[in-house]
């Protein structure tokens, strides 16, 4: 039997898990079923039934056979009804049930089924059948239920977009299990990248992953604050081959015994922690500063309040996915001084900060009095550090110091007490 936890990519679980804590989700989701507010029964479901094309045993033998075989290679029991939609855009999608009377739905468009050939629909059928034995989609609903008229906050804004991607490259490695063929699986997404059948251009997997493992090598912090769902083809190119040479990959396809992969997870960590941090050069010194003197305001009254903390992970949630490990880490060194006053150095330095540095010079001065005011409470000595600092060090006048500090007190500073 398919253990699909040991499938499942590491850090996906991992985030899912603590989003899911995050959102109460154990909580959220039995209300949203009860109230039966998510349903697969929804208006684009009836039209789905009512206006594509149903694939049957009788109208589609092949394809109908081919769904099914898929499903039983994952030892999936749940009920999934297949369709195809005409449509010339390459792509296919589940859209996932909560309730047993109710069947799953996957949808391939039309070009799909034309363009790629059996194993490579495998994949494809075995990709979209992976979202729902791992059961991500509740996540999401719930995410889009819980923010559809606000946002989240950033932290876990950027931690759920990365979550998606990673759903993406575990349900990879089903669609892989389903096919058994790494060469399809990968020529695939040669297919969707190119929009080409594979017969016009000579496919050579061992050049397309080289290929794929350049572009990844260059473009990484480029590619890495993409504000997209799916990771990029050249990631999950590379995920995909990493996954087909683990022992967890040939013990399921075997129907051996499997546990979880620890050499598997340190391959994967390997690539996927260059994603944690979100910028170029110039943002790491930022980071460094938001960390260092966030601790630094923070302590100036003898105590570092848990909003004051929340402030400054707030802040370098724009430039990493674990924030709280950075800032632990530079608590650890107690060398926050040091490297306060090198980040300085270097964030107003025109020759290695290209851009304006009194436009550099103001967000980080803003920065330090939003941690100063986020505990809704203003002393002395805080004022006092902030006059002294933007006059050392940054250069403003005390009149430019007393306008910007009065600025975003007017803007976020609420009296407590009362």
């Amino acid at each position: 039997m398919i253990k699909y936890d040991h499938i499942r990519l590491a850090l996906e679980k991992k985030f899912g898990d603590e989003i899911n804590r995050i959102i109460h989700g154990n909580i959220i989701l039995k209300l949203l079923v009860d109230a039966r507010i998510i349903n697969s029964d929804d208006n684009y479901s009836k039209e789905l039934d009512s206006y594509n094309f149903k694939i049957t045993k009788e109208m589609t033998p092949r394809l109908y056979n081919l769904c099914h075989e898929v499903k039983d290679t994952l030892q999936f029991s749940d009920n999934i009804d297949f369709f195809i939609i005409n449509s010339p855009e390459m792509n296919a999608f589940a859209i996932p049930s909560n309730y047993k009377e109710h069947p799953h739905r996957i949808a391939l468009n039309s070009t799909i089924i034309d363009k790629m050939d059996d194993d490579e629909l495998r994949f494809v059928i075995g990709h979209e059948i992976g979202h729902l034995v791992t059961k991500t989609y509740k996540l999401s609903q719930m995410m889009k239920f819980l923010f559809q008229n606000k946002e989240p906050s950033l932290l876990l804004k950027q931690k759920f977009s990365f979550w998606e991607k990673l759903c993406e490259l575990s349900a990879d490695r089903f669609g892989l299990i389903a096919n058994k063929n790494i060469e399809k699986a990968i020529s695939s997404f040669f297919k969707l990248i190119s929009g080409l059948p594979k017969n016009i251009i000579e496919f050579d997997l061992k050049a397309f992953i080289k290929q794929n493992k350049l572009y990844l090598e260059n473009h990484i912090n480029e590619i890495s604050a993409q504000n997209i769902s799916h990771p990029i083809p050249s990631l999950r190119v590379i995920s995909l081959d990493i996954f087909s040479k683990s022992k967890i990959y040939g013990n399921t396809v075997g129907n051996k015994k499997t546990a979880h992969d620890k050499n598997l997870k340190k391959n994967m960590d390997e690539i996927l922690q260059r994603f944690f941090f979100m910028g170029n050069e110039t943002d790491a010194h930022r980071m460094r500063f938001i960390a260092s003197a966030g601790l630094i305001m923070a302590q100036i009254d003898k105590q570092i309040t848990e909003v004051e903390v929340e402030a400054i992970l707030d802040t370098l949630a724009n430039y990493l996915l674990f924030p709280k490990q950075f800032l632990d880490e530079m608590i650890k060194s107690q060398n926050a001084n040091e490297i306060f006053n090198d980040s300085i150095n270097n964030l107003l330095n025109p020759k290695k900060n290209r851009g304006s540095i009194v436009q550099e010079a103001e967000m980080m001065f803003n920065f330090l009095v939003g941690v100063a005011v986020s505990d809704n409470d203003i002393i002395q000595s805080e004022i006092n550090f902030l006059y002294k600092i933007g006059i050392d060090l940054f250069g403003f006048t005390k009149e430019k110091i007393s306008y910007m500090i009065a600025e975003i007190i007017a803007n976020n500073f609420q009296p407590v007490g009362l």
